[in-house]
């Protein structure tokens, strides 16, 4: 299954195989737990003049082996194409990547670090959190399956009630995972002190943390918690 870390950052080609930019960001469902497109950056005129982003539905790109995604037109889609099958505008899909993640009752668990999805519908398999530099390397990143994933309340991705242990990598948390909750994890436990951070401004951008403005205020919450991907 494919992931967010496997999405970013890679180019798209046409069906000649011109290249029409390359992906900004995975972009999810407003509310639900599933990708749903792309959002494209396009190279800047003469390497200044800003281009405005396209956006492309999940099933719209297909993968190479040249670790490009290859889009069938020769041109990108116009917004309104992809928003007709959405039943909602581009502007209110969600980026995860950084986004705070709470436990059913609100409190701070981490962040989205990464997600590993269906290639065919965008639901959400299993996401990868978080919970600061420090915590990674004492505990590893959590992962929690995609069941107990509820999705994006409007500040950040919440769970559901029920799960208790995840299944942590790297680190020490090999060895600490039977002994770690998910829903235990508390903001103060986080030895930099950085989730507090990120859950406090995702409070107030709140949806305006999709794109523009507000992606750039995610790009700082990203780097105050230490996130290497």
């Amino acid at each position: 299954m494919p992931r967010l870390s496997s999405y970013e950052r890679r180019a798209v080609v046409s069906g000649s195989g011109r290249r029409l930019g390359h992906v900004e960001a995975v972009l999810f469902h407003p509310s639900q737990p599933r990708v749903v497109g792309v959002q494209i950056g396009r190279t800047a005129i003469l390497g200044v003049i800003d281009r405005r982003a396209h956006f492309a539905l999940l099933g719209q790109l297909v993968a190479q082996e040249s670790d490009e995604f290859r889009f069938a037109a020769e041109r990108l889609p116009k917004d309104r194409d992809g928003e007709a099958v959405l039943g909602n505008s581009w502007q209110d899909t969600v980026v995860w990547h950084g986004m705070p993640v709470c436990s059913p009752e609100g409190e701070p668990v981490g962040a989205v670090h990464d997600a590993i999805f269906s290639a065919e519908d965008g639901l959400v398999n299993r996401l990868v959190v978080s919970t600061g530099v420090f915590g990674d390397v004492a505990l590893g990143r959590l992962e929690v399956p995609g069941e107990f994933v509820s999705g994006f309340d409007g500040k950040a991705v919440r769970m559901l009630p029920g799960y208790g242990t995840p299944r942590a990598e790297g680190g020490a948390a090999k060895a600490m995972a039977a002994g770690t909750a998910v829903l235990r994890v508390r903001a103060g436990q986080v030895a930099d002190g950085a989730l507090q951070v990120g859950v406090a401004a995702a409070g107030a951008l709140g949806r305006s943390l999709k794109r523009g403005a507000g992606r750039k205020a995610m790009d700082k919450i990203k780097s105050l918690m230490g996130d290497d991907g």
